[in-house]
């Protein structure tokens, strides 16, 4: 009879650190969308969603849309020369999200009951969260300058202002050693 693999307390900590860098990255480009869409002026309109009332900056921030949703919105704001490209990419990204969040523990490596299951499941997550990042450093260096430019304008975001201010390098993997 073998031996059952069973991972180490190490092995449980970068696996659920992973986990929780992958669920940070997927919600803070889900927060920085929803603070910023309000803001933005659709190809064909005068004003943004926020500029015809100022009440409707929140509008998005006190809702329930996750990724999804607000990656459609998005689309609606950005005017491209290869749609395509975009369309594909944040499909996969929003694909990536849901896969974390709500299917994860259906993955055949999720039971970790050999060596090569943990770093499959470690490269699993560290792929998705590689592949949202990006989006994420954009989304936020976005963020800054708007609420750069709505305090210049004289509007109220200090509420918000800390919220949206996290240093880049924290979205930076460490190298997995033993992986393959």
């Amino acid at each position: 009879m073998s031996k059952v693999w069973i991972p180490t307390s190490k092995q449980h900590e970068l696996l659920f650190a992973e986990l929780g860098r992958c669920v940070y990255v997927f919600q803070g480009i889900e927060a920085r969308l929803k603070m910023m869409l309000p803001h933005l002026i659709p190809p064909g309109k005068d004003a943004s969603l926020a500029g015809e009332d100022p009440s409707n900056w929140r509008l998005y921030l006190d809702s329930k849309n996750t990724l999804g949703p607000l990656i459609q919105k998005l689309k609606e704001h950005v005017d491209s020369s290869h749609p395509e490209l975009l369309d594909r990419d944040w499909t996969q990204i929003v694909k990536y999200r849901n896969e974390v969040m709500h299917h994860y523990v259906e993955q055949p490596f999720s039971r970790l009951d050999t060596e090569s299951k943990f770093y499959e499941a470690l490269n699993f997550l560290r792929h998705r969260r590689e592949t949202a990042v990006p989006l994420l450093l954009i989304l936020q260096d976005i963020c800054i300058g708007l609420i750069d430019r709505l305090e210049s304008d004289g509007a109220h975001t200090e509420s918000i202002k800390l919220q949206w201010r996290a240093p880049n390098n924290s979205f930076k993997p460490r190298p997995l050693r033993g992986s393959a």
